[in-house]
C-alpha cells in the first residue's frame, strides 16, 4: 500500500508536487496524466514547476489501489 502525500494549500488550491513522490510513482503518474496537467505555480517567490491538483492525484491513487487490491482468477472471467 502506498503512503498518501499530504497536499499543500496555495490560495484555495490543494496541490501536490510530483517531486514529493518516489521516482517510480512519479513516472507512473506522469504516464497516466493527460498533456498540460502539470502546472507551474508561484508560491512565496518560488516557482514550483511540477504541480498537479490533489484531486487528480487522489483519483490516480484510488485506481492504483483498486488494481492492487483486486484478485482475479481465470474463473472470474
Amino acid at each position: 500500500m502506498m503512503t498518501k502525500v499530504v497536499p499543500m494549500l496555495i490560495g484555495d488550491q490543494r496541490i501536490i508536487q510530483l517531486s514529493q513522490l518516489s521516482i517510480d510513482q512519479e513516472n507512473d503518474l506522469r504516464s497516466f496524466l493527460p498533456k498540460n496537467t502539470v502546472k507551474k505555480i508561484n508560491f512565496q517567490g518560488i516557482e514550483l514547476t511540477d504541480c498537479i491538483d490533489f484531486e487528480t492525484y487522489e483519483y490516480w491513487l484510488n485506481i492504483i489501489q483498486l488494481h492492487q487490491d483486486s484478485t482475479y482468477s481465470i474463473w472470474d472471467l
